[in-house]
């Protein structure tokens, strides 16, 4: 009875063309500062270029916001996941992740930085002049979009109770409308996205006020169910994109010039960031 069922569940599992080992589809999770669909034009090529590599199937889950995603990682949806790194901070104290390459932005390398964002003719004219004014920012687990602008309103010698924080915004192209709107004073989002939203939504008077530090860049990190011979194949891959060389071409839509190499004490510094915004 027992072989009977067991020849029937392989005869299933043949006859739906559910695969197993090399031929496992891997689930690339991208964490969303932009609309699921930029996001997924942006890093079409790439998941391309890591299913070529790999063998393997590769498909690219954008969740619907930074909440989703961070449940969907904890649950184990995710094989590989690209993320800020904060998230990847928060994910690896909770559970065994492991870094494999960290982005090398256009114009920025290996970091990037967080910007404040007002309209044009404002009255802001430094972080210091937030004091009394309506600010909105991205997510509280926003990298670029939220924590690094925390440290510089510290800095400024501002705290929470200075300024009307508005509801998190989700998306960083939604803090420009904000602002744009004037339901915001100033918006905080990644810097290297505001050309971008400028391209994609209606913010003509919004201007940048000032950039924030930087911080290292987004890694991308493997879960530890990935086998050891996937995440080899991976970081070889994504090596392989190295800035200036031709297959680092692929990741021009994503205003990326390649990866470089990276290992968990790269993001001590963002550990230390994410302990001084719980403080805020």
């Amino acid at each position: 009875m027992f072989r009977t069922l067991t020849r029937i569940a392989l005869l299933i599992l043949v006859t739906f063309g559910v695969t197993t080992g090399a031929e496992a589809q891997i689930k690339l999770g991208i964490l969303p500062r932009l609309t699921a669909s930029e996001m997924t034009k942006m890093f079409a090529p790439l998941a391309a270029q890591l299913e070529k590599d790999l063998g393997q199937p590769v498909q690219i889950v954008v969740p619907k916001d930074f909440d989703t995603f961070m449940a969907m990682a904890k649950a184990g949806q995710f094989d590989l996941a690209f993320a800020n790194p904060s998230v990847y901070v928060e994910l690896r104290a909770a559970q065994p992740v492991e870094p494999i390459a960290l982005a090398v932005e256009t114009g920025t390398g290996k970091d990037f930085t967080g910007c404040f964002l007002v309209k044009k003719g404002s009255p802001i004219k430094s972080v210091a002049d937030l004091k009394g004014k309506k600010v909105i920012f991205v997510d509280a687990r926003s990298a670029g979009g939220y924590q690094v602008e925390v440290l510089s309103m510290q800095k400024a010698g501002l705290t929470h109770a200075d300024m009307t924080v508005l509801p998190f915004a989700n998306k960083h192209t939604n803090v420009a409308l904000a602002v744009q709107n004037g339901v915001a004073d100033a918006g905080g989002i990644r810097t290297a996205d505001f050309a971008k939203i400028k391209t994609l939504v209606g913010v003509p008077d919004v201007v940048l006020l000032t950039e924030t530090p930087s911080i290292p860049n987004w890694p991308v990190f493997a879960f530890k169910r990935v086998p050891a011979d996937v995440v080899a194949k991976a970081r070889k891959s994504l090596l392989g994109l190295a800035p200036n060389s031709a297959a680092g071409g692929i990741l021009k839509g994503a205003g990326l010039d390649g990866f470089s190499a990276t290992t968990d004490a790269d993001f001590d510094a963002v550990r230390e960031m994410t302990k001084a915004v719980r403080a805020f």
